[in-house]
């Protein structure tokens, strides 16, 4: 377990959910994870949490985010988000939302690396986002699955000074962010349809792959990869009922890492 006081700048703090329908997505969540909500009653945007802890949000999608799919967004904390998109723009990415101010402090943008995937950055007080990491119903990891390595690895070192390391024996990169390992990166298999573009994914811990598989889709979710035994635990990919893709893994069996 990894209980977060601080969220150092480059590093990933936060994930969030757009959702057709928050009150369907907050049930079908809370079955799966067994979080708890919170909500302040000052803006409609619900926090889950485990126990006591933010560990993730949901959001309506509105009226002004007409055709946005739904999607688990994840977020990287930045000191100034004006200055990020410049660094953006300059290392060949996208912007899709320029900054803007969010209720009770901070500032976020929607921006794209220049193989298309979506990540958010977040400026603010460095001890909001998640409180808990690799604890059941907690996000553990995060992966860019990407139609271009290489321009993604040069713009992630570029814009956030990340580095990276190529697994050994695998294809798949890792990206470190002072010397601590954040997230990784691999290249789309072959087998995804060319239209579905390069994203990021959240992978959330479970204390049974198999039955949360069977919860989820039982209650109208699919499968992407069925539950497989990796070094790091028992993992499957999973799309909610409404389109949104994410991971889950059990790391009570977990080898290495």
């Amino acid at each position: 377990m990894v209980s977060i006081d601080t969220h150092p700048n480059h590093t990933i703090s936060w994930v969030d959910l757009a959702a057709k329908d928050v009150d369907e997505a907050v049930a079908f969540y809370q079955g799966l994870f067994g979080w708890n909500t919170f909500n302040d009653g000052t803006t409609p945007y619900t926090i889950f949490q485990v126990g006591e802890a933010p560990v993730a949000g949901v959001m309506q999608i509105s009226p002004e985010m007409a055709g946005m799919p739904p999607v688990w967004s994840t977020y990287i904390a930045v000191e100034n988000a004006d200055a990020t998109i410049e660094a953006v723009t300059a290392a060949g990415g996208s912007v899709f939302q320029p900054p803007f101010d969010i209720p009770n402090g901070g500032r976020i943008a929607v921006i794209g690396d220049p193989a298309g995937a979506a990540i958010c950055i977040f400026e603010g007080m460095n001890d909001n986002g998640m409180k808990l990491m690799d604890e059941n119903g907690a996000p553990c990891w995060f992966d860019c699955m990407t139609r271009d390595p290489a321009a993604a690895e040069a713009f992630y070192a570029t814009v956030f000074g990340w580095t990276s390391e190529d697994m050994p024996g695998m294809d798949y990169t890792v990206f470190s962010n002072d010397g601590q390992q954040i997230c990784g990166m691999m290249a789309m298999p072959d087998a995804v349809p060319s239209e579905v573009p390069s994203h990021w994914i959240v992978d959330f811990v479970v204390p049974d792959c198999d039955a949360a598989v069977a919860y989820a889709t039982e209650n109208g979710a699919m499968v992407t990869m069925p539950p497989t035994d990796t070094p790091f635990g028992r993992s499957a990919g999973l799309v909610d009922p409404w389109g949104a893709v994410f991971s889950i893994i059990d790391r009570s069996s977990a080898t290495g890492g």
